[in-house]
């Protein structure tokens, strides 16, 4: 039942940032309408919804048995604020570390790139993401909390507030309160993320603790005129779903091909 609430409360979540999307006082920039390739991200919406369904049934009874029985009696005397408090901190840290993970491995870019294929960005463009990635990202940030003593009924909201925060980061709203950023993350700071020349920062979800850490803070503002997607595929990369949900594989066929094909290096005699 609690997943059922927890696709309900996210889908509220979507609808309340797509209206306060269409205010033009609140937007970054107007986009088209309609919305081009509305039905590819409800396809993939879909698709997130499936991979959070096996993570919740599947992982999750597995991954709590993860808990180190002096750290689940410590987090047992917390109060609940506490619990939801230290469990986004290192719910976010794991999720920082993952993405990085994703630029950083040639094979888990090549997946990760179907999120960066958005075109535009609004609150609906958070749910590109392939089934893979979800689990690459969500199960071992579960995992994290799990073995640090954090309950289920406490890593549940964890995970639904972050996915929540996620959908806000996406969004085309403005931001005004730069304040905030000396904590968190804004949509301003992520929507660098998606230019291209900046793709290698800003990888924080929640928080900018951690990019401040490792370097990769970028406070810079977007223009109207800027793009995003795929650092050099921005036009060549498929739109749609299907052709999308298949260019992963394909490209990493088309690598190992290229390497088998490539003639071995021989090395010099000296």
């Amino acid at each position: 039942m609690f997943f059922l609430y927890s696709v309900a409360a996210l889908s509220l979540v979507y609808a309340l940032v797509a209206t306060l999307e269409r205010i033009p006082a609140l937007r970054f920039r107007s986009l088209e309408s309609p919305r081009p390739y509305l039905a590819t991200d409800a396809a993939w919406y879909l698709v997130a919804i499936g991979a959070t369904a096996i993570s919740f049934f599947v992982f999750r009874p597995q991954l709590s048995k993860l808990a180190i029985g002096p750290a689940r009696n410590a987090a047992a005397g917390l109060p609940l604020a506490a619990k939801i408090g230290i469990g986004l901190v290192v719910f976010d840290f794991a999720s920082f570390l993952v993405h990085v993970g994703l630029h950083r491995s040639d094979v888990l870019w090549t997946v990760h790139k179907v999120h960066h294929s958005s075109l535009q960005l609004d609150g609906f463009a958070t749910t590109r993401t392939h089934m893979f990635e979800n689990l690459v990202r969500f199960v071992p940030a579960q995992a994290a909390l799990f073995i640090i003593g954090i309950p289920t009924n406490v890593v549940a909201p964890t995970v639904a507030i972050a996915a929540a925060y996620g959908v806000s980061n996406h969004s085309n709203l403005g931001t005004r309160a730069r304040w905030l950023e000396a904590v968190f993350v804004t949509p301003r700071l992520h929507r660098r993320h998606h230019v291209p020349e900046t793709t290698q920062n800003n990888f924080g979800v929640i928080f900018t603790l951690w990019d401040r850490l490792f370097g990769t803070l970028v406070r810079r503002d977007t223009s109207a005129d800027e793009r995003f997607g795929v650092p050099g595929e921005i036009d060549t990369y498929p739109q749609r779903f299907v052709p999308a949900f298949r260019e992963p594989a394909m490209q990493i066929g088309r690598q190992r091909r290229e390497r088998r094909a490539a003639p071995p290096v021989r090395e010099s005699i000296t």
